[in-house]
C-alpha cells in the first residue's frame, strides 16, 4: 500500500504541473492569470512574484495529495475512473474552496466557471492519473 500512495503522489503532483505548464501558456495567449494563482491571492494576498511560486507549489502538491486519495480508493486505475475520480476535486473547488474563499458555489454556474476545472481536473489530471496508475499496476503483475 505503501508503494501505491507513493505512486498516486507522483502521478497527482506530475498531473498538477502539466496543468500548470498549460495555465502558464494560456496566461501567455492571453487568457489571464491561471486559477491556483488567483486563488492563492485571495486567501493570501499578493506578493509577487512569491504568489506565483507559492501558488504554484501548493497546486502541485494538492494534485499529489488527490492523487493519494485516489491511490487509496481504486484498486483497478484506469483512464476513465481516473478521469470519473477527477470530479472530486473540482467538487471540492466548487464548493469548499469557493466557500473558503467567498466565492459563489459552483463559479456561480458561470460557463467558464464549470467547463474549465471539467477540464482541468476531469479530462486532463484525471486521464494522466488513470493512465499513469493503471501503466504502474501493470509494472507490479
Amino acid at each position: 500500500m505503501k508503494k501505491r500512495i507513493i505512486q498516486g503522489f507522483i502521478a497527482g503532483a506530475t498531473g498538477a504541473i502539466i496543468l500548470v505548464v498549460i495555465m502558464y501558456l494560456l496566461k501567455a495567449m492571453g487568457m489571464g492569470e491561471p486559477g491556483f494563482i488567483l486563488m492563492y491571492r485571495d486567501a493570501f494576498g499578493a506578493n509577487p512574484p512569491m504568489d506565483q511560486a507559492a501558488g504554484a507549489i501548493i497546486f502541485i502538491i494538492s494534485g499529489g495529495i488527490w492523487g493519494v486519495f485516489y491511490a487509496m480508493l481504486i484498486k483497478h486505475a484506469t483512464i476513465i475512473n481516473g478521469m470519473l475520480f477527477g470530479l472530486l476535486p473540482t467538487l471540492w473547488l466548487w464548493t469548499v474552496v469557493n466557500t473558503y474563499l467567498g466565492k459563489p458555489l459552483f463559479n456561480g454556474f458561470e460557463l467558464k466557471g464549470l467547463l474549465m476545472p471539467i477540464l482541468f481536473n476531469v479530462v486532463i489530471w484525471g486521464y494522466y492519473v488513470g493512465l499513469q496508475m493503471r501503466k504502474r499496476n501493470r509494472i507490479r503483475v
